[in-house]
């Protein structure tokens, strides 16, 4: 369970906030928000997740996953180079998107997908999801609500910050806009997320209410509905103005709406792996059990008492398998899951188009952490802990993979006692094909 804790907060008084932005008062406000400052000096580097909260070693302490927080800023522009109205225009008006990049909804109930979209050809393909930029702003001129999803994946500024995020917290990143008229406009009806919440205010003004959290750390599949009927009051309610930020845990239920002006928020949506996904990777491996792999007994639904003890004993001897598990082992694997964003790929393609073939000499750069190598019978596979890469090899080959995981940068002439040269070559040149090294000779 989470525990709250018990600490009493001081001012900092003369703490300055990022480059020349200026800050207010480092008293907390009525309504529990608190300014940001971004906790380091002028000339030392801070990540994102700093412009959003602050002090981070703070926020990691005192906030994180424990309660929301509003955090003020007077700088209105503090993340117009993240994301901005004129972006969304330019995103918009060509008419290149395609559902579900956008979606619409008014007072929580989506708007069906073929009012706002259209059918284009392209290259003599038809596709029938183009968003019709005209439909969109009728509708949103009509009270409904924008929703740009997955902007980590194809925006440049919103996928470097989310990059810079996710290297903080070391967990994946996603980022959704939604963009509000004016008018007390609400697109989404009251719920709760099961991922953790950073909300940028960018744009006009939205009122935020928190409700009481009813489930602690939900999950997808608990509990089965996140929307709320009948919420009760509010236990805080937050206006966030340009330049804000409102961390979220998940499970807090909430709503927004705009007020005079419309309103653009961004959400960044940070997607923790649980124990609960570990623990259901870990029982997904129980058919290596022979005692688990026995039939139920012969009419066994007819004996509730004897299925009952039956079960007792194969739940006990589940508990003995559970424990004997190698937690070194299951922690490797659950490294080896861990994605780099995309934003840490770039550049691969105008590497690969620029250099000639790979040589006995050329030299090469594993591209993030170590890989992990595990040892069968017949084959070696070999993980890679920033990508969702596992590559098969011969069993002949892993000498020289045992070498490979252990640096960091290296050239086929370093395999010489292990690999023939061509067989090297075949090596090295796969492990680049597969985005796993990089070449040091080639900016």
């Amino acid at each position: 369970m989470r525990m709250a804790r018990a600490r009493t907060r001081t001012p900092d008084g003369g703490v300055r906030g990022l480059g020349t932005r200026r800050t207010r008062d480092v008293a907390p406000r009525a309504d529990g928000s608190e300014p940001r400052s971004n906790g380091c000096s002028d000339d030392a580097p801070y990540d994102p997740l700093a412009r959003c909260v602050g002090q981070v070693s703070r926020f990691f302490e005192d906030v994180w996953t424990c309660k929301p927080q509003h955090y003020r800023d007077v700088d209105s522009t503090h993340f117009a180079d993240v994301l901005s109205l004129d972006a969304i225009d330019a995103l918009l008006a060509p008419g290149g998107l395609r559902a579900p990049a956008l979606r619409m909804v008014r007072g929580g109930k989506a708007i069906p997908r073929s009012s706002y979209t259209s059918s284009q050809t392209t290259a003599g393909t038809r596709i029938d999801d183009a968003i019709d930029s005209d439909a969109v702003l009728r509708a949103f001129a009509g009270g409904a609500t924008l929703v740009l999803q997955g902007l980590h994946r194809f925006l440049p500024s919103v996928q470097r910050f989310c990059a810079g995020i996710e290297g903080t917290v070391g967990h994946p990143v996603q980022a959704n806009a939604y963009l509000t008229p004016a008018g007390g406009e609400r697109g989404l009806g009251v719920h709760h997320d099961t991922h953790d919440v950073f909300v940028l205010q960018l744009f006009g003004t939205k009122r935020w209410r928190l409700y009481g959290v009813e489930t602690e750390n939900p999950v997808a599949r608990f509990p089965t509905s996140r929307r709320y009927a009948d919420p009760g009051e509010p236990v805080s309610v937050h206006e966030l103005t340009a330049g804000d930020c409102l961390y979220l845990p998940r499970g807090v239920p909430h709503d927004a709406e705009s007020l005079e002006t419309a309103a653009l928020h961004l959400t960044l949506g940070v997607r923790s792996p649980t124990w609960l996904d570990v623990m259901q990777r870990v029982f997904a491996t129980a058919h290596e059990h022979p005692e688990l792999r026995e039939s139920l007994p012969v009419a066994y639904a007819d004996d509730p008492g004897a299925f009952e003890a039956a079960t007792a004993q194969t739940l006990d001897r589940a508990a003995k398998w559970l424990a004997s598990r190698d937690p070194a082992r299951i922690a490797r694997q659950e490294i080896a899951r861990r994605v780099a964003p995309p934003v840490a790929r770039r550049g691969r393609l105008m590497r690969l188009a620029s250099a000639g073939p790979i040589e006995s000499n050329t030299p090469l750069e594993r591209i993030g952490p170590p890989w992990t190598l595990s040892l069968h019978e017949a084959h070696a596979t070999l993980s890679a802990p920033n990508r969702r890469v596992r590559l098969r090899f011969p069993a002949r080959v892993a000498p020289a993979l045992r070498v490979l995981v252990d640096a960091s940068e290296f050239c086929a002439e370093d395999l010489g006692d292990l690999l023939d040269p061509p067989g090297a070559l075949v090596l090295v040149r796969r492990l680049h094909r597969e985005g796993l090294v990089h070449r040091t000779d080639v900016e």
